[in-house]
């Protein structure tokens, strides 16, 4: 019973730091200062001075992500995931990230070459993200065009140095003797990166350099061109699938016939707003409505505040006038919330073309003008009363 008390205390007092711990930003840090230590410990001075403290970081740091990728193992197993766990990239940079360092000192490697291994962590940073992950898919959305990219770039450098071998073997034997040589100005000029250490004599030589430069432009503004495109389109659609689902919940739009749906989502903005925002300041032009997909605002009228949740809309009252119609209220997130915004321009086009949604927009809008107009008569009267 002793222990199970004390085992409860340390693991109640220790939950922080365990939270901390299995956070991305603790691995972040981590790998921080694993690639800092491993750094100095090819600096012979620093190692010399610190190398007690730098192996004892090093080795906390492994011990570590050991110590993640059992947990990360221990929750797919018990979601029952755990074979696609395995044969995920993310197990298999846990392994890596692991085993390759304890393998290299148990071969007989040195310290200082084995703990090389350690820019391996790295690697870690491509787990559980988003963005790289949509890089990723654009790479295989994309990899048909970006192969044949590859394959032009191909054919131009194996054409270029054999022709800059035929003409410049006789006048530079060393840079241009053979043709991995001229491979290597090839390269190097197709990615304009132009060391210098190779460089055409005839003026034919020139002419053709010039060539190649045009082409290793023209090549990589291909393949920057398709990345740019691709990423583009992936973003579009994965916020066009958020945005869809936020609308769908919705009230108003949920009659709404999926045509519609994707004309209002193509119309809408989402907007990711933290708690104690500020959304809309009373006095302002009203330019746009919103409507509340996740969350809860406050809308600061008198003689009380209201405050409005998910399914809701506010901000069409300034919307329903000509257009110069200025905010009758101030609305704050109570909530992190997920809003909607419909733009004047495509309210306007939204409303023309779906009546009944105009028609229910409308009445809410007037009721809620009646309702603030009877409550501020109902506070005028209640103050002139008692004189």
């Amino acid at each position: 019973m002793i222990f199970k008390d004390a085992f409860t205390n340390i693991a109640h007092y220790t939950a922080p730091l365990r939270r901390f711990g299995a956070s991305s930003f603790a691995r972040v840090v981590m790998i921080a200062v694993g690639l800092s230590a491993m750094t100095a410990y090819t600096m012979p001075d620093i190692q010399y001075a610190a190398s007690l403290w730098l192996n004892a970081c090093l080795w906390c740091c492994l011990a570590y992500f050991a110590i993640e990728s059992a947990v990360r193992a221990r929750a797919a197993i018990r979601a029952g995931s755990a074979r696609t766990h395995i044969l995920s990239a993310s197990a298999v940079v846990d392994v890596v990230c692991i085993i390759t360092i304890p393998v290299a000192l148990m071969s007989g490697v040195s310290p200082p070459t084995a703990w090389l291994l350690a820019s391996l962590w790295i690697l870690k940073l491509a787990q559980d993200s988003p963005a790289l992950a949509q890089i990723g898919r654009v790479f295989v959305l994309e990899a048909k065009p970006l192969a044949s990219v590859f394959a032009l770039f191909l054919i131009i450098l194996f054409l270029a140095s054999a022709a800059m071998y035929v003409i410049e073997r006789d006048q530079q034997p060393g840079p241009f003797g053979t043709l991995p040589a001229a491979m290597w100005w090839a390269v190097v000029t197709l990615t304009t990166t132009g060391y210098g250490d190779a460089v055409p004599q005839t003026h034919l030589g020139h002419l053709l350099g010039a060539f190649v430069m045009i082409c290793g432009i023209a090549t990589f503004g291909l393949s920057t061109g398709i990345l740019a495109t691709g990423f583009a389109a992936e973003s579009r659609r994965r916020n066009f699938i958020q945005t869809w689902d936020l609308v769908s919940k919705v009230p108003f739009f949920q009659s709404l016939d999926p045509s519609a749906i994707t004309e209002i989502t193509h119309m809408l903005r989402r907007l990711e707003v933290s708690e104690r925002t500020a959304i809309i300041r009373r006095g302002k032009l009203g330019d746009c409505m919103y409507f509340i997909a996740a969350g809860e605002v406050q809308v600061d009228i008198k003689p009380a505040p209201v405050r409005l949740g998910a399914g809701a809309f506010f901000g069409e009252i300034a919307l329903l006038g000509d257009g110069d119609t200025v905010r009758s209220a101030n609305v704050t997130t109570t909530t992190p919330s997920s809003l909607l915004i419909l733009d004047l321009a495509d309210f306007r086009t939204l409303t023309a073309n779906h009546p009944d949604l105009k028609r229910a927009i409308d009445a809410e809008g007037q009721r809620r003008v009646s309702e603030n107009q009877l409550a501020r008569e109902r506070q005028r009267l209640g103050g002139a009363a008692p004189s």
